[in-house]
């Protein structure tokens, strides 16, 4: 029993004292809305986007988490997008929503430089199940009552910059609010604040040939707890067809990356290699992407060149 309970502290260790209360994606290359709001809408379809990651298999009471997301350009130069979640770790889960809405300020008569303006909010519920806690004393009061369903709002705000398809940047910020709140209403008062976390996110897309690509982007994570964290990812990309790459989180794990898109429809997979202690009782991370690109119509001949096969060419 002492195990699992020491078990379970870490895991609230690293998600409270830490501050990592945004969960980890190694694939947020692929939907940036994910850590900025000021992308949203800011592609030129619409990602309809499912993410499922199971953190540190085999670690009892490990992280999983699912996400269901949207966004979409409205009145040319508007935004709208939101996301569904819900995180489970151990005895605790958050589920919520956010809603994002960004602005597109055209920098140029071309549109080639675009800055997107973003704010977001969201509604988070906090839960305990108690049903799965072991004490060390029976029936213990500060357990027991630990369980307040709390419901926290908050907001976030983002700006980014694209020129083209070529490179971006982008500074966010997220729980603004930072409300402080006794979430798990214990006996003895424990206010766990949401900490605000703010997020440094840019990349460069090379051009090695004409088949082949190169993405690599960063993302620098920093928390007013005095947490910071950064990745680096690089992604090889044939004809906009298939991708292979790599990401290092910085005394956290390396992932692998790989994926491939058919018409609409694009598919990723990672696996995020543990660095850190935990390593040496869990078995890695898996996450999946699955999304759908809807009013792609002007594009998605252009990313599958296998569609223009039965393409009938008339001559001038």
């Amino acid at each position: 029993m002492k195990k699992y309970v020491f078990l379970f502290s870490i895991l609230l260790t690293s998600l409270f004292s830490f501050g990592q209360q945004i969960s980890l994606n190694s694939q947020y290359l692929f939907n940036e809305m994910f850590v900025n709001p000021g992308a949203t809408g800011i592609k030129e379809y619409i990602p309809v986007q499912f993410n499922f990651r199971k953190q540190w298999t085999s670690f009892p009471g490990s992280p999983t988490t699912q996400a269901i997301s949207a966004n979409s350009s409205i009145f040319k130069k508007m935004g709208f997008g939101g996301t569904l979640f819900n995180d489970v770790c151990g005895p605790s889960r958050r589920t919520g929503l956010q809603l994002n809405t960004a602005y597109h300020l055209q920098l140029d008569q071309s549109n080639s430089h675009i800055l997107g303006v973003g704010l977001g909010v969201s509604l988070t519920q906090h839960m305990i199940d108690v049903n799965q806690l072991t004490t060390y004393l029976p029936d213990d009061p500060a357990v027991l009552r630990g369980y307040n369903n709390q419901m926290v709002p908050d907001a976030n705000f983002g700006l980014f910059y694209r020129y083209k398809d070529k490179a971006f940047v982008g500074l966010s910020a997220y729980n603004l609010a930072e409300m402080k709140r006794d979430l798990y209403n214990f006996e003895n008062p424990l206010i766990n604040p949401l900490v605000r976390t703010y997020y440094f996110f840019g990349g460069y897309n090379f051009d090695l040939s004409k088949s082949f690509d190169l993405k690599t982007s960063c993302l620098v994570q920093g928390i007013e707890t005095g947490t910071f964290q950064f990745d680096a990812t690089a992604i090889g990309v044939y004809k906009n067809f298939l991708w292979l790459g790599a990401s290092y989180r910085h005394q956290d794990a390396i992932a692998a990356i790989f994926g491939g898109q058919v018409g609409i429809f694009k598919i990723g997979y990672s696996y995020d290699y543990t660095l850190s202690d935990i390593g040496d009782y869990s078995n890695g991370s898996h996450e999946i992407l699955l999304e759908i690109q809807l009013n792609s119509s002007k594009s998605s001949n252009a990313r599958t060149p296998w569609l223009k096969r039965n393409r009938i060419y008339s001559p001038e």
